[in-house]
């Protein structure tokens, strides 16, 4: 029976990361800044697009010529010029005047809306007859109604998107200081791993959690540094998770978390000068034979060697310790996307703690259908099977089926 010394629940788990810092600032080109986290406010210097432009082919006119104006009794206006795209418009258009508009291009003084083309009919003497009316402003975007100078356009700590950064080029912003990437040193343990290019004898497994922890990291714009597979000595593991201390900012070791004779990982880290042990086993399935070390705002993870519940403690713990690395303010956002469904039967668990089940979601009439995969914590194809996973919480004795639950998608 494994027995383990300072269980903490995800609450207590949350306590003791919610001041762990995001790393240093670094400046970088716009290019290199998709999802990266903002290190200061982006304040607009200008409005955007910083003129009145139209948004139809057409003529730019004053609105007021064409009140009254139908198929049956059209407005007659002169023509006196045509707005050139990137280029600012030598005239101004009078009463009972107006000129031709590209999409896109800059209103002339004196028009405050424009007609699309549709609706006119060219006469001969430079005239055309305008067949509606139109409002002031129409098919009109005004100077600031994008972007309005001195408006934060972007916050400190959110996370870069393709549209952000076009919102950065329209002002002109070549350079962003962003926080920089934590990087993660990644060990799997056990005298049964070999290199996923080797062929397994009996006994022996490839090395998987190197690569799906891997994987995740990058995900979340991590960079990922593999050390390999390290047998179960107490000297050789300590050098190499001395290593993983010095290049990275988390050591995510896999294997060896469990009570047993070889699994000595938690002597390890009880080796290392102010190392904090703040859980030896939390409060959720799977994954409870986890271990978790803090020194300063460098983390230490003793993670299960079953790959779903190396993944589960990644998805419940990792991501909430890796945005706060990467400086990240909202962290839903970097959690994932959540639906909403309908369980399709009873899943019963124990109370005590938070138990994290494996789902396939199915979409059927109007709704979203959640099926459990039930499974082994050591196979990998439950996790390739499932789309998501839900939590039902410690202080429950299950779910019942027909139940709306949340389902956190991979």
């Amino acid at each position: 029976m494994q027995t383990f010394f300072k269980v903490k629940s995800a609450h207590d788990i949350y306590e003791s990361l919610k001041d762990i810092k995001p790393l240093g600032v670094e400046k970088v080109h716009i290019i290199n800044s998709l999802n990266r986290v903002i290190a200061t406010d982006i304040i607009a210097q200008e409005d955007l697009p910083g003129f009145n432009r139209s948004t139809v082919d057409g003529y730019a006119l004053n609105a007021r010529d064409t009140f009254g104006a139908s198929e049956g009794l059209p407005t007659p206006l002169y023509v006196v010029g045509e707005v050139k795209m990137g280029e600012s418009p030598a005239f101004v258009i009078k009463r009972g005047e107006c000129c031709l508009m590209p999409t896109g291009g800059m209103l002339p003084e004196g028009a405050d809306s424009v007609i699309m083309v549709e609706y006119s009919q060219v006469l001969e003497d430079g005239m055309v007859e305008i067949t509606r009316p139109v409002s002031p402003l129409e098919n009109v975007i005004q100077s600031n109604d994008d972007l309005r100078k001195g408006e934060i356009i972007i916050r400190k700590g959110c996370l870069l998107r393709p549209q952000d950064l076009g919102v950065l080029a329209g002002l002109g912003i070549i350079e962003v200081d962003v926080f920089i990437r934590p990087k993660a040193a990644i060990i799997s343990t056990g005298e049964e791993l070999v290199y996923i290019g080797e062929k397994p004898k009996p006994g022996q497994v490839r090395d998987i959690n190197s690569y799906t922890i891997g994987a995740l990291c990058s995900s979340l714009g991590v960079q990922p540094i593999y050390l390999g597979i390290i047998r179960d000595k107490f000297e050789d593991l300590k050098a190499l998770i001395e290593k993983g201390l010095i290049k990275a900012d988390v050591v995510l070791l896999s294997g060896g978390s469990s009570v047993g004779v070889k699994d000595i990982t938690l002597d390890v880290f009880k080796a290392f000068e102010g190392m904090e042990i703040l859980a030896h086993g939390v409060s959720i399935s799977p994954g409870k034979p986890t271990i978790i070390a803090r020194r300063g705002n460098k983390t230490l993870w003793g993670l299960p060697g079953h790959p779903a519940s190396a993944m589960i403690i990644f998805y419940v713990f990792l991501k909430y310790l890796l945005g706060k690395l990467t400086g990240l303010s909202v962290f839903d956002k970097f959690g994932g996307r959540y639906i909403e469904a309908e369980i399709d039967r009873n899943i019963d668990t124990k109370s005590g703690r938070d138990d994290y089940i494996r789902v396939k979601c199915s979409w059927s009439g109007e709704k979203w259908i959640a099926t459990p995969i039930l499974g082994k914590s050591g196979l990998i194809s439950t996790m390739v099977e499932a789309d998501g996973i839900i939590k039902v919480d410690m202080n429950t004795e299950g779910i019942y089926e027909g139940e709306t639950i949340k389902v956190l998608l991979f």
